[in-house]
This record gives C-alpha cells, sequence and structure tokens, in this order.
C-alpha cells in the first residue's frame, strides 16, 4: 500500500505601482497536507503582465501606456 501526496497548489502575483509602471512578483503557494505553507518564486507570465497592466493602468489611468 503506498500513499498519495495531496497539494493545492496556488499562483499569487503581487503587483506594485512604481516610477509610473507596474512591479511584479509572482510566486506559487502549495499547500501541504500537514497544512502548512511552501512559498517559490517564479516568473510572472508575460499573459498576466498584459492582464493586469490593461485593468489597473489603462483602465485606472494609473499608468503609462505599454
Amino acid at each position: 500500500m503506498h500513499s498519495q501526496l495531496s497539494v493545492d497548489a496556488y499562483g499569487v502575483t503581487y503587483v506594485h505601482l512604481q516610477d509610473g509602471g507596474l512591479q511584479f512578483e509572482s510566486e506559487a503557494a502549495l499547500q501541504l497536507d500537514d497544512g502548512s505553507m511552501l512559498t517559490l518564486r517564479m516568473p510572472t507570465r508575460h499573459s498576466e503582465m498584459l492582464a493586469i497592466h490593461e485593468a489597473v493602468c489603462i483602465r485606472q489611468g494609473w499608468c503609462q501606456a505599454a
């Protein structure tokens, strides 16, 4: 009998408005079986940066167009 490892994973992106543009920081957050969380830094996907830029900057007028 072998046990399965069950892991829930979430992608989290933090965005900071700095010098008229957005700064991105992304991480993967993994919830382990024992309830603890493991976070790993990862690159922000280009499509995600564009979508956030559209939603935050362009629509709100908070920063310059890309």
